[in-house]
């Protein structure tokens, strides 16, 4: 695992969402470590002197497998003061300060599990997003059969879609299934997310894995529920959580 470090960046895009979701650019003033698809980072807004104590930050996913170790991508949604903070502040040409990699929400082949079911609800993508970039990369998935359930309020939230597609098209073993709360139509199916569902599609939990990533509700709802109820081993059952 690489060890993290403090970085200085410049933001190179602001991509705004919607009010409250918008995605970011930053282009890292060093190298950096390697990165793994899943890991995150701490990002402050306020500037950090080494010699002492690193400022209030929050910590988000990184959306790209940051190929080029220096460019990552983030998508933030508004969800208290900082977060307000970083949406109303940060604009092009600004400078941020970030420390990482952090996490190992890696996805990857589990003891007898060759197939892998992702969960993601609203910003939550983001982690899968960085698997998907590396795996578009390598031209090929580390397990036999990949599923991506994707959710959001509305189809222009599905942020991420269009590579979620390009996985499907070009990555054999990976099928994606969009979901929009409100004005869905042709291909992106109208509704939440639902994990009764998503067992009976995927075909029951033997033999799988459940990456869960999103609200903090949904991911436990779903965690109890596949435990519980369908009978998924502890260990069938990842989480993107930073408690």
């Amino acid at each position: 695992m690489a060890q993290p470090v403090h970085f200085k960046a410049v933001v190179d895009r602001v991509e705004q969402h919607d009010a409250d979701v918008a995605s970011f650019r930053l282009i890292s003033e060093k190298r950096l470590p390697r990165f793994t698809p899943g890991q995150f980072i701490h990002l402050t807004l306020d500037e950090y002197d080494p010699s002492g104590f690193w400022p209030e930050s929050r910590v988000f996913s990184v959306a790209n497998a940051v190929a080029d170790r220096r460019t990552l991508e983030l998508t933030i949604s508004r969800q208290g003061r900082y977060t307000r903070r970083i949406l109303d502040e940060v604009r092009p040409g600004g400078t941020v300060w970030g420390k990482g990699p952090y996490g190992e929400f890696s996805i990857e082949s589990r003891d007898e599990c060759e197939r892998a079911v992702l969960i993601a609800g609203g910003t939550g993508i983001t982690p899968f997003c960085a698997f998907m970039d590396e795996a578009l990369h390598a031209r090929a998935l580390p397990l036999k059969e990949v599923t991506l359930y994707y959710g959001a309020r509305t189809p222009e939230l599905l942020i991420y879609q269009a590579l979620a597609r390009r996985c499907a098209a070009e990555l054999s073993g990976f099928r994606v299934e969009l979901w929009a709360e409100c004005g869905a139509g042709g291909d992106v199916r109208s509704g939440r997310l639902s994990v009764e569902q998503i067992v009976r599609e995927t075909g029951g939990t033997s033999g799988a894995v459940y990456y869960l990533s999103g609200p903090m509700t949904m991911i436990r709802s779903f965690q109890r529920t596949l435990i519980q109820e369908f009978g998924a081993a502890p260990a069938q059952v990842v989480i993107d959580a930073w408690e």
